[in-house]
């Protein structure tokens, strides 16, 4: 039994580390126009472990005044898109799919967050696993 539990406490571990989704784009330091359409890529690597794709979510959020930005965990701000997601066109180790959304118009300028929130049913006795991936940009 003890054996059991330990695997189980290991595959937890490993699939906390593991990136199961990743933004391509927006990345870190993007510049984005409010009021403007962006074409957002989102990456699935394959995986070691199956994974039910239940969605994803796009959004951004402005940071304070001092900079600070909000955990998406917490709180996503604008939800720019929410719904399925494919993967349907190959790279050499993944898929990808392209979104285009709108950047709001009421947006500040300065520095924001984007965030893509993904969630999937994972392993053979599948359990829900939701992973956020985040890039620091600036609104134009």
């Amino acid at each position: 039994m003890k054996f059991i539990s330990s695997l189980a406490l290991v595959s937890t571990i490993s699939v906390a580390a593991a990136e199961l989704i990743r933004l391509g784009y927006p990345t870190d330091g993007a510049v984005l126009t409010a009021g403007q359409s962006v074409a957002v890529q989102v990456i699935q690597p394959e995986g070691l472990g199956s994974c039910i794709q239940v969605g994803i979510a796009l959004a951004v959020k402005n940071c304070d005044t001092n900079g600070v930005c909000s955990d998406p965990a917490k709180e996503l701000g604008s939800v720019l898109y929410a719904g399925p997601f494919e993967g349907v066109i190959p790279l050499p180790g993944g898929w990808y799919q392209n979104f285009t959304v709108q950047i709001p118009e009421y947006l500040d300028e300065g520095k924001a967050i984007f965030t893509l929130t993904h969630l999937c049913l994972l392993g053979g006795a599948p359990f829900p696993y939701l992973e956020f991936r985040n890039a620091s940009v600036t609104i134009a």
